[in-house]
C-alpha cells in the first residue's frame, strides 16, 4: 500500500482467544476527507478502532499514520502524531464545566505522561489551551454551554461537546465512534454539516462508525463495510448503497435506508 497522507490499516486481524474479531480489514482514512466504516452490531467496527489507536495490540497487520509504522505505540504516542477518538458511550466529566472538558481535549496531549504538568502549565499555554478550546465550542456551537455542567445538557449536546473536545485536540485524522447515537434528526444533520466544515476548513481526516446510513450517506466519500470481521465492500456511497452484498448484511431496517439512499441519489 502506497503511503498514505493519514491513517492507513493494512491486514488487520484480532482474535480474542478462539474468536476472530477482525479478520483482514485494510483501510485508508487520509486527511481531507470523511470515510466511514459501517456494518452490523457485532461486525468488528469498534475492534478496528481499538486497535487504530492502540487500545489493543492486533493479532496481526499494520496500522500506519503518515506512513510511520504505529502499531506497536501506545495511545498517548498515536495522539500525539495527530490520532484522537471519541467512543460509543461519551466519557464526559461531569464535575467539571463543560469548557474545562473541552479543554482536556488538548491538555491531554501537552501534559504527555506527566499529569502534574497539568497543574502547572506555564501562562502562555494556558492562553492557547483556552483559545483552542473555545474554538472548537464556537465551531460545534456551543459556546453558549461552556459554563454548564455536561450533566445539565441534553444528549446531543454532550455529543457536541465530545466532538468540541477532540476538535481542541488539534488532531488530524480523527475517529468518531457512532457519534449520532442519541441525537434527532435536526440534531443529527447539524452534526454532519458541523462534521463537514471540520473536514473544509481544517482539512483533517475523519473515520467514522455509524448506524445512521442518513448520515453517513451525506457526508462520507468513501466507505468500507464489515461483515463478521470481514471486509465485504468498498466504495462511494452511490456504490455501497446499489450494492447486493451490503444489503444482505443490512437485513433489518439499515437495509431500506440503504434503498431510500439509493433512490434519492
Amino acid at each position: 500500500m502506497a503511503q498514505v497522507d493519514g491513517l492507513s490499516v493494512e491486514g488487520l486481524v484480532v482474535r480474542f482467544g478462539g474468536l476472530t474479531a477482525v479478520d483482514g480489514q485494510t483501510l485508508t482514512a487520509p486527511r481531507g476527507r470523511i470515510t466511514g466504516l459501517i456494518g452490523p452490531n457485532g461486525a468488528g467496527k469498534t475492534t478496528t478502532f481499538n486497535a487504530c489507536t492502540g487500545m489493543l495490540r492486533p493479532t496481526a497487520g499494520r496500522v500506519s499514520l503518515f506512513g510511520e509504522n504505529v502499531t506497536s505505540l501506545p495511545p498517548q504516542a498515536r495522539a500525539l502524531r495527530g490520532l484522537g477518538r471519541t467512543f460509543q458511550r461519551m466519557e464526559l466529566f461531569d464535575t467539571l464545566t463543560v469548557r474545562e472538558n473541552v479543554r482536556m481535549g488538548k491538555e491531554g496531549g501537552m501534559a504527555g505522561r506527566n499529569p502534574l504538568r497539568h497543574l502547572r502549565a506555564p501562562r502562555g499555554q494556558a492562553a492557547l489551551v483556552d483559545r483552542l478550546a473555545d474554538d472548537a465550542l464556537d465551531m460545534c456551537g456551543i459556546g453558549h454551554l461552556a459554563h454548564r455542567r455536561p450533566s445539565d445538557l441534553s444528549t446531543g449536546q454532550r455529543r457536541l461537546v465530545e466532538l468540541a473536545r477532540c476538535i481542541a485536540g488539534e488532531f488530524t485524522i480523527m475517529l468518531l465512534d457512532e457519534p449520532s447515537s442519541g441525537l434527532d434528526g435536526e440534531e443529527t444533520e447539524e452534526f454532519g454539516r458541523i462534521l463537514r466544515s471540520l473536514v473544509a476548513d481544517r482539512g483533517v481526516g475523519i473515520l467514522i462508525v455509524e448506524h445512521d446510513m442518513a448520515l453517513v450517506m451525506s457526508t462520507c466519500e468513501y466507505i468500507h463495510v464489515l461483515d463478521f470481521g470481514k471486509p465485504i465492500f468498498e466504495g462511494t456511497p452511490p456504490q455501497v448503497a446499489s450494492s447486493p452484498l451490503v444489503r444482505a448484511a443490512y437485513l433489518g431496517s439499515e437495509a431500506s435506508e440503504l434503498e431510500l439512499v439509493e433512490e434519492g441519489a
